[in-house]
């Protein structure tokens, strides 16, 4: 019999093996994207991760025979206390060979953690917060995930679920081609739209304007997405991490502000996929992997549509489908090839009615599983 056993996580050395991990696990997988793993160092590092400006962690290692082989984090959200109350702990980072005892002990300690926390239910993945890497893909294996979106082996949805967990909540990812010109009845509706007095749409360009349009966006998406499911709102910090790693992703011919008399009511976010880049480096940055990453990143014909934002007093008079005519009408002019659009909750019907009105269709799911504890 091997020895299997699990270990905490203290140590700058436990974290990198902690990083790592996942090597093992993906190495015959032709569709998995590695972290970075400079910028995971610092995100799980209790001294340096923003999450831990208002939450607390533990992370936990499987090993076998001393080999790294599964992790996960039992973490509390101190943010999501005070809005929600509903004493909810979350696990993240999962990864995991094919072994259900591996799983097991991995769950367990985690929940072991939170329940002397006095926790009364487990969510997750999420890695560490709703706006990070969240959900487990349960459909959609024989694709790239885009970037900041997850990709994980099928059979770790019957380890979850073998685990005692059950579905939560579903997120979808959309796709559709863009190489092809915008229907004409589109071009009519966004005529109309355009027409409302007042209403102006400009292109975001993260070389200019820079601080002044994201603190827009940082406005609009507290407002517009507080009704969403699971919304904590980002920090500060939290926002400045996200702002600093998509100024160099950020399509600016793709990303747009709407305002009316000269106010901001609503945006739209589109990124190059990174992972096409990403994936030539393996996750290391040092020392020729920055460049790499730079001199393949605009070279991609996928981009993903991360965001949008509508001021809840300006819905529902079409301002997103003024953005969808922009983007699909640019895309094409680019020479964009696929779009995705992601990730969107299963509840959230505004948007997905929306969607059915364009070329896309949803491609990947990926699933948040809860257990009482």
């Amino acid at each position: 019999m091997s020895n299997l056993e699990i270990k905490t996580v203290k140590t700058g050395r436990d974290r990198m093996q902690f990083i790592k991990m996942p090597w093992a696990v993906y190495k015959n997988d032709p569709h998995w994207v590695p972290p970075i793993i400079f910028d995971q160092k610092s995100f799980i590092n209790p001294k340096k991760g923003v999450f831990f400006e208002h939450g607390s962690a533990r992370l936990f290692l499987a090993l076998r025979d001393g080999k790294p082989v599964g992790r996960i984090s039992a973490h509390i959200n101190h943010m999501h206390d005070e809005i929600y109350n509903d004493g909810k702990g979350f696990f993240g980072f999962f990864e995991c060979e094919n072994d259900q005892e591996t799983a097991d002990i991995l769950f367990k300690s985690a929940e072991e953690y939170l329940t002397a926390e006095k926790r009364k239910s487990v969510e997750g993945p999420m890695s560490f917060g709703i706006y990070d890497e969240i959900g487990l893909l349960i459909d959609g294996f024989d694709t790239d995930p885009y970037v900041l979106n997850v990709h994980n082996p099928a059979y770790y949805r019957t380890l979850v679920e073998n685990a005692g967990y059950r579905k939560s909540v579903d997120w979808y990812a959309y796709r559709g081609a863009t190489n092809q010109k915008v229907d004409d009845r589109m071009y009519r509706l966004k005529g109309r739209v355009m027409k409302q007095p007042g209403l102006t749409i400009r292109k975001i360009n993260p070389k200019e304007n820079f601080d002044r349009d994201a603190a827009i966006i940082k406005h609009i998406f507290g407002k517009a997405w507080d009704k969403n499911w699971g919304h904590v709102p980002l920090t500060d910090s939290e926002f400045n991490r996200i702002a600093k790693e998509l100024t160099t992703l950020v399509v600016p011919d793709l990303s747009f502000i709407a305002e009316i008399d000269g106010r901001a009511i609503g945006f739209a976010l589109s990124i190059y996929d990174a992972n096409v880049a990403v994936k030539k480096i393996n996750g290391r940055l040092f020392p020729f992997g920055f460049i790499k990453l730079l001199l393949n990143l605009k070279k991609t014909d996928r981009f993903r549509h991360i965001l949008m934002g509508i001021l809840e007093e300006y819905r529902y008079r079409g301002i997103e489908i003024a953005f969808y005519v922009n983007i699909a009408e640019q895309a094409y002019k680019l020479g964009f090839s696929e779009i995705e659009m992601s990730l969107i909750v299963e509840n959230n019907d505004s948007m997905r009615n929306s969607l059915k009105h364009l070329p896309v269709e949803i491609y990947k799911t990926y699933r948040i599983y809860i257990k009482e504890l």
